[in-house]
Formats: C-alpha cells, structure tokens, sequence
C-alpha cells in the first residue's frame, strides 16, 4: 500500500470514529422503494437514510453527508449508515450491474452489497481514491474485516461493471469495463449468521453527498460453470 493510500485510510479511521458516535447506534426501518427493476425477483427496501428512485431500468441512489458501510480492520467502531437497497436471496446466484458514479469527494463509492447482518457483510465498491484516481476495493466482515485494493481505474473513468457470484458460501466477486469480459477480484468463503440479502450501496463519508447510478441490472438463479468469467 503506498503512502498517499495509507495516510488517506488512518484520515478515514480518524473521521469514521467521530461519525461514529454521531449516527451509527441509531437503528433506522427498512422502507419500500417506489418503482421496482423488471430484473429482479423481488421489491426492493431501502435501510438508512438516502434517497432512491427507478427511472425505467435505472436505479438512482443518493447518499447524503457523512454516509459510509466501513468496518476499520484494527477493531475501531464501525460506520453502518450508508442507504443500501437490498432484496432477499437464496441458493446460488449470479448479480451484476453497471455503476455509473460521478465522483466528487474523497472516498465517494458505489457498491454491490452482501448483507445478514451489522456483524456479516460484504461489498465490492467503485470508489475515489483521491483527486486523480479511483479504485474498485472490496471489504467482507466475519465479524472482523479486511479491506482490499484490487484495481485502479483513472478519474476520468466514471463507470464500471461490478458483479458477485454465490455458490454454497463460496463468493466471487467480479470488475468490467463492458458487462462482457470479467476480471476475478476475489474468491472467499463467507459463512451468514442469518438470512442473506444482497443489493446496492451509495456513500459519501467525506462530501455533500453523492448520487450513483444502478443499470443493465442481472440476477439469476444459477450455478457458474466459468470460474474466471463467473458465468
């Protein structure tokens, strides 16, 4: 991890322990989302405060100031009040999208979520870096967490394809430039302590507030047959 990275985590663990105090304890109902995606099996919920809209296949998700899904590695208080929309899901699956994420502000992020609970997570996140580069990272909470740098993406890059591939408590998580060809990020077991949602995530910890956009939304019911591909 270079330094300009490092410096930019410990300025983030400092922040996220203030917010910490602020916003975290308190609990927030799930609502319905108004609209709903032809492509998925269910209605959607929105958990925490934010705003969502569907527009046809588009999924609009506006985080506000100070939001953030972020467990510090070293055990510090956890951030949990990013809005997520999630739906429920069982078996094996494959769940992709395209993020278009016109950043702003350090750390502004668009995220595929795997959610059972505060203790058991998981995202795969298209994020600023910094001014002059973002990065797609992921993070998995069991209950301690890790967080991980997989690839650069240049700022001028406001959208990627980011998909998650489940079979047992085997999950791949997956990065394109095209919703065509797939590159693996990530295989790891993850064992849910309850029922298991999956869905999507919009946070701003450091600016305004930040508004992604969900489409060319996918999820079936299957089985992968191409480890590499998680098709």
């Amino acid at each position: 991890m270079t330094d300009y990275i490092k410096r930019g985590v410990d300025m983030r663990r400092f922040i996220i322990s203030i917010l910490a105090f602020a916003v975290v304890a308190m609990p927030v109902m799930a609502e319905p989302v108004v609209g709903r995606l032809a492509s998925l099996p269910q209605a959607l919920t929105l958990e925490n405060p934010g705003k969502a809209e569907v527009d046809g296949d588009h999924l609009i998700l506006t985080a506000p100031k100070g939001s953030d899904m972020f467990t510090p590695s070293n055990g510090a208080k956890a951030v949990l009040n990013a809005p997520r929309i999630t739906f429920p899901v069982s078996g094996d699956f494959i769940f992709s999208a395209r993020v278009n994420a016109p950043f702003a502000a350090d750390y502004d992020g668009a995220a595929l979520v795997v959610w059972s609970d505060g203790a058991h997570w998981g995202k795969v996140l298209f994020e600023r870096i910094n001014a002059h580069e973002s990065a797609i990272t992921s993070s998995f909470v069991m209950p301690a967490s890790d967080n991980s740098y997989h690839v650069r993406v240049p700022a001028e890059d406001a959208e990627v394809w980011l998909k998650i591939v489940r079979a047992g408590d085997m999950y791949l998580l997956y990065m394109s430039q095209d919703g065509k060809t797939w590159t693996i990020l990530r295989d790891l077991g993850f064992q849910a302590q309850a029922a298991v949602s999956v869905g999507f995530l919009s946070q701003s910890p450091l600016g305004e507030q930040f508004t992604a956009t969900f489409s060319h939304v996918r999820f079936e019911t299957k089985t992968f047959k191409d480890y590499w591909q998680g098709e």
